[in-house]
């Protein structure tokens, strides 16, 4: 067993080597910023006396852990990290992850028709798939149909999110090839805290949610609850469906942390959520169907920490999440197309991580991971299966040259999976400040996607429109070579220009295979390697602070994300992409105000109408969704009423752009806060 794991691992490594000598191909331009980069570091010898670059105030203040899987100050990573804070959560006034992420330059909300899978996001081009989504660095379960529902993560226990976009498999392994999304959940920071919320808007949505929590000496904990309900909507009232689900939703979680010894930390996390949706479904045969899907997300991490004197961290990682799902799919006046399926997803994550400063200079982390994961379900022509993953990573952070500021972070990824075996992805990344306003990022890797179940085992059938579809359990994981380059520059205090170039190919995409495809009754596609795509383009945000009351930013986002295999654009992708957000507070009145707009250029689809076996393009013209919401505080800040509107353009249709149409809302927020008492030094 052990001698052919460690051929296993000993091939994997070796086929990523090839593959990133010889197949490592990007345009030119990019080929030669990563060379002028690392020449640079290797001419920069440290000087004894330098000091290190400063940063402005609030920035430094701001920790993220998501570009190195360890804590660091925003202003010193090496991999560029986008930060959605708690105060920018609360003042787009978001319900969701969802709508939390509206507003990003360069990504896109993706909702699904009829309500099935719920809410993806689209990022550089590439589709919910190819970005991983954790919640306190661990992996979220329940993806359906490869889509993490974002609806699912309720914005009154995020107190932060972080994007990182570019490769990220060194570091996370499968899916993370478009970039990775955290979610960091609140904590207590004070002696005691009450926040409560209420709101009511269009479509009978209502939304309660409550939060409690307090820190004392060495514990804190925070507790949270919400409720949340919608009649759902219909933009195509010609036809028995309905285009938004309606229903109710539950959720309730928890965090404490105690801190044992003054070394040791103990963090434990739980979470628990209940969503039961309904809708109407039709088929062009007449038939029309109740369906009802009734989920329920449990998940449990232990994260013990041990610190010692000397800079080094040692962090274990426990986490176990299940997801089980109710689908039931009831024909009316007739049973011959009834669906009941019953889904449950069931992972277990192990793992710990060593973080060790290095003469202040090196940043070394490395880790070893183990993932097991169950699925049973009646669309597997198994009924169950499940896997096994086992990972190795390293990284080193080295601070070549302090002034100008020069860090090379090589790191690499060995995985093992149970169902296609071994992958290894390494990536190289550089930071050079050449002065204290202007950061250079540049960063090259390999990632992959590893087949899903449904693609490896499924087993499903549709008797009304004659097809069956069935997996292929000798599928090979979806690989990819991605490079990201960039430029941060601080115009001004307050003023912030970033541009990013961003390039993925793809190779071995998982699609059914058209082959297969016939004019008789039993029409059977089956899941195959097949084809290669390619998604580059520039992003480009600008961040304005006009002054303390007023603060604004712009964004432009250029995708050409084509199918090399077909040799046409990829469906749903805009190649133009703008958004704006304009706020506005004033500190003395209390009153505040926020306007934002996203506006997306045309998209194609391709459709088969006339039965011919030829697809033909569909073109969805461009579109603009805004939404506005004011504000006003009274007793302190410790009272908030708000309306709002989103959607002011009533953008979208039932066909292609299944958007909620125009939102008028209305609440109520409130908080208590009691401060811990102040530590005074001892004369």
């Amino acid at each position: 067993m052990l001698r052919n794991i460690t051929a296993r691992a000993l091939d994997a490594l070796g086929v990523a080597a090839d593959q990133f000598e010889i197949s490592f191909q990007y345009p030119p331009a990019l080929l030669v910023l990563l060379m002028l980069l690392t020449a640079t570091t290797a001419q920069g010898a440290p000087p004894r006396a330098a000091r290190p670059v400063v940063r402005p105030p609030k920035e430094s203040k701001t920790v993220v852990v998501t570009s190195a899987r360890t804590e660091q100050a925003i202003g010193d990573v090496a991999v560029s990290t986008r930060v959605v804070d708690r105060a920018a959560i609360e003042a787009s006034g978001a319900e969701t992850l969802a709508g939390v992420l509206e507003e990003q330059p360069g990504l896109q909300i993706l909702r699904s028709f009829a309500g099935a899978g719920g809410v993806g996001i689209q990022m550089q081009g590439l589709d919910s798939k190819y970005v991983l989504i954790l919640v306190d660095g661990q992996r979220a379960t329940g993806r359906v149909g490869g889509v993490i529902d974002l609806s699912r993560f309720p914005a009154e226990d995020i107190a932060q999110v972080e994007i990182v976009k570019g490769p990220g498999s060194s570091l996370y392994g499968a899916d993370a090839i478009a970039g990775v999304i955290n979610i960091i959940t609140r904590r207590a920071s004070r002696k005691f805290e009450l926040d409560a919320r209420a709101r009511y808007g269009s479509f009978h949505t209502s939304d309660l949610s409550t939060t409690i929590g307090g820190a004392r000496g060495r514990w804190s904990t925070r507790w949270s609850a919400g409720w949340h309900y919608t009649a759902g909507f219909d933009r195509d009232r010609s036809t028995p469906s309905t285009t938004g689900s309606a229903g109710h939703s539950f959720n309730a979680s928890q965090r404490t942390d105690v801190r044992v010894r003054r070394d040791v930390t103990i963090g434990l996390m739980a979470d628990y959520q209940r969503r039961d949706l309904h809708g109407i479904d039709s088929n062009a045969a007449g038939a029309v169907f109740d369906r009802n899907n009734l989920t329920q997300t449990t998940s449990v991490t232990l994260l013990p920490e041990i610190t010692w004197d000397a800079p080094a961290r040692l962090k274990l990682i426990g986490h176990l999440a299940h997801f089980d799902d109710n689908y039931v799919l009831d024909q009316r006046k007739s049973d011959a197309l009834d669906q009941r399926q019953h889904t449950r997803d069931t992972l277990g994550q192990f793992g710990a991580q060593y973080d060790h400063m290095i003469a202040g200079r090196h940043l070394f982390s490395a880790g070893i991971e183990t993932q097991l994961e169950y699925l049973s379900t009646p669309r597997l022509a198994t009924a169950a299966s499940d896997r096994q993953r086992f990972a190795l990573y390293a990284q080193d952070e080295w601070k070549v040259a302090l002034k100008p500021l020069v860090v090379i972070v090589p790191g690499a990824r060995l995985d093992l999976d149970s169902q296609f075996g071994g992958y290894g992805s390494p990536r190289l990344a550089v930071r050079i400040d050449p002065a204290e306003a202007l950061t250079l990022r540049a960063s090259a890797g390999l990632g992959f996607r590893a087949p899903a179940f449904r693609e490896l085992y499924l087993a499903f059938a549709n008797p009304a429109a004659g097809y069956r579809v069935t997996g292929n359990p000798d599928l090979k994981a979806e690989t990819a070579r991605s490079a990201t380059a960039g430029v941060a520059w601080r115009l001004s205090p307050g003023r912030t220009l970033t541009v990013d170039y961003f390039h993925h190919r793809l190779k071995d995409l998982i699609a059914l295979d058209a082959n297969t495809l016939s004019l008789g009754s039993d029409n059977t596609f089956q899941y195959i390697n097949v084809g290669a795509a390619r998604s580059q383009g520039v992003e480009a945000a600008l961040a304005l602070k006009f002054t303390d009351v007023v603060d604004a930013e712009v964004s432009y986002t250029l995708t050409d994300a084509r199918d090399l295999e077909l040799k046409r654009r990829l469906p749903g992708r805009p190649m133009h992409h703008s958004s704006a957000r304009v706020r506005w507070k004033h500190p003395r009145s209390g009153t505040s105000a926020q306007l934002r707009a996203a506006v997306f250029g045309k998209q194609f689809y391709y459709a088969d109408n006339d039965g011919d076996g030829v697809e033909e393009p569909l073109r969805v013209a461009p579109y603009a969704n805004v939404d506005l919401r004011v504000a006003q505080e009274i007793l302190g800040g410790r009272m908030t009423f708000f309306l709002g509107v989103d959607n002011l353009l009533n953008a979208g249709d039932a066909a292609y752009l299944p958007l909620v149409p125009r939102l008028f809302y209305g609440g109520i927020s409130a908080r208590i806060r009691s401060d811990l008492p102040k530590r005074t030094r001892k004369p």
